[in-house]
């Protein structure tokens, strides 16, 4: 995972047409994405409770547990885990496990915009039911549940499920990890 705002293993050259051999790769969420959020109501949460503590007042000290509860929600945009990764074996996502590339029908890119700020999300079509899709399921984390994912899942037309990941708080180009995202689905 690079640290920074774009992912060195991932720089292209701009003239070659294509890539021969897919590089596998780990992607987490961009540096300073949810430092403000975190750190800031963590700060307001102590000084919430402290000052309930201190007066001896109970309001200020349930004032904080929505201030805290807002904490644990966006822990994962500190969190060092990767949210997405791919490699021979198939697409990683964080909190469900490794989907194997024979289960993905159709993977797409789609933007949606508001006013000024564009929204991207990688579509992964399935051709199975979900339970059948994975190399690796990833064990359910009862401390996790609760916590922001960077996906969704919803039902396709044709009944099948799709993935719908986040990217816009990724360390990532959406095309290029289309395009690298492609080369493994293609190549299995």
């Amino acid at each position: 995972m690079e640290s920074g705002g774009g992912m060195s293993q991932f720089d292209l050259d701009p003239w070659q047409e294509e890539q021969s051999l897919a590089e596998p790769f780990t992607l987490g969420y961009k540096k300073g994405t949810g430092e403000p959020v975190v750190y800031g109501s963590l700060l307001l949460g102590a000084a919430l409770l402290g000052t309930g503590i201190v007066s001896g007042s109970l309001i200020p000290a349930l004032a904080s547990l929505p201030v805290f509860l807002s904490v644990y929600w966006h822990y994962p945009f500190i969190d060092k885990r990767p949210q997405m990764a791919a490699n021979d074996t198939g697409l990683y996502l964080e909190r469900l496990g490794v989907v194997r590339w024979s289960a993905i029908s159709e993977l797409s890119i789609y933007t949606t915009a508001v006013r000024t700020m564009e929204f991207n999300q990688l579509r992964i079509q399935f051709n199975r039911p979900l339970e059948e899709c994975f190399v690796q399921k990833e064990p359910q984390s009862l401390t996790r549940l609760a916590m922001r994912k960077n996906w969704r899942l919803k039902q396709a037309k044709s009944n099948t499920p799709v993935l719908e990941v986040d990217l816009h708080l990724l360390a990532c180009d959406p095309e290029i990890l289309l395009q690298r995202t492609r080369q493994f689905w293609r190549g299995a």
